[in-house]
């Protein structure tokens, strides 16, 4: 044995020497972890709320408002009443203000007061 020490002795001081490394490798098998594995979650389920139902609110009922039954307005009279009514005064037109407030019925309903008017607002 200490012939192999002595001959290992002097191979490594002639290897450090020779600047030459050698390495004993040993053939075992190598082991690698997993590569980790990305998946979603899988889903969660909720159970729905379970439903709500509202009574409707009481109806409420008023009473009518209160009717007054009493005797009518009194009725006044002109002075002159028993004479009639009073003719009505008619605004003296020109014969142009006549045409016009003739053709006022040429044009639709809704549209005749409109004319109606705009032809009384020349009188004077």
């Amino acid at each position: 044995m200490s012939t192999a020490v002595v001959a290992a002795a002097l191979s490594a001081s002639a290897a450090a020497h020779a600047e030459v490394s050698w390495s004993i490798g040993i053939d075992a098998p190598t082991y690698y972890e997993p590569e980790p594995v990305y998946s979603s979650p899988p889903p969660v389920y909720y159970q729905p709320a379970p439903p709500t139902y509202y009574e409707p609110p009481p109806p409420v009922y008023y009473r009518p408002a209160p009717r007054y039954y009493g005797p009518p307005p009194p009725v006044y009279y002109e002075p002159d009443y028993r004479y009639g009514p009073r003719p009505v005064e008619r605004p003296r037109l020109s014969d142009m203000q006549r045409r016009a407030l003739d053709n006022c019925v040429l044009l639709a309903p809704r549209e005749q007061p409109r004319c109606r008017a705009t032809v009384m607002s020349t009188v004077r």
